[in-house]
């Protein structure tokens, strides 16, 4: 192996040491690794080619589903962007807190108290109704359930590790306000 790609394998490595993965873990799913395994499953089964197919539709397609869905993807892509950015080093994809890590509360996550699962959300709605897909919504569907499940699964954890977080529970939707299965204060 090269020395930098041995480099940049050691990096990720180490990232994924930081963030708490392990074989162990992969096989027990000790810190919710299934989760994030079906999430990974259900993002990248957006690329399947919608169903029904679109010239099987009785009716045109019209620019408005066009646009709509794209502007509801590019917010979601927005959203999960600045999550990223205003988590920092504090991210980690599985639904445990990294020993090192701090609540985060401010930017993004004065609005809501998950805005990555938000942002992916969108992302998702966006193409279902872009595509006018009968598999993407189902796919919708089943990511809202998976998330939901790994942010009930991170909260526990969080009121462990920060006790201010039952506050912020309180203040702060859950993933979109008003939405009873996405907000659960």
């Amino acid at each position: 192996m090269k020395p930098g790609k041995n480099k940049l394998f050691k990096k990720i490595k180490a990232n994924f040491s930081r963030w708490g993965f392990s074989k162990n873990g992969l096989l027990l799913n000790s810190k919710g690794e299934w989760y994030l395994c079906c999430q990974i499953l259900l993002i990248l089964l957006h690329l399947t080619p919608p169903y029904p197919k679109i010239e099987n539709i009785p009716f045109l397609i019209n620019i408005f589903h066009i646009i709509i869905g794209l502007t509801i993807s590019i917010q979601g892509l927005l959203t999960t962007l600045q999550a990223f950015i205003d988590l920092g080093n504090n991210l980690t994809p599985l639904p445990y807190p990294m020993d090192d890590s701090n609540l985060i509360k401010n930017n993004s996550y004065q609005e809501t108290r998950h805005p990555l699962y938000k942002g992916l959300l969108l992302i998702s709605l966006g193409i279902c109704i872009f595509s006018l897909s009968l598999i993407h919504l189902f796919l919708l569907i089943l990511l809202a359930y998976n998330l939901k499940t790994k942010a009930i699964k991170e909260e526990e954890r969080l009121k462990i590790k920060f006790p201010e977080y039952k506050k912020y529970i309180e203040e702060v939707p859950a993933i979109i306000r008003n939405i009873k299965y996405l907000d659960w204060r």
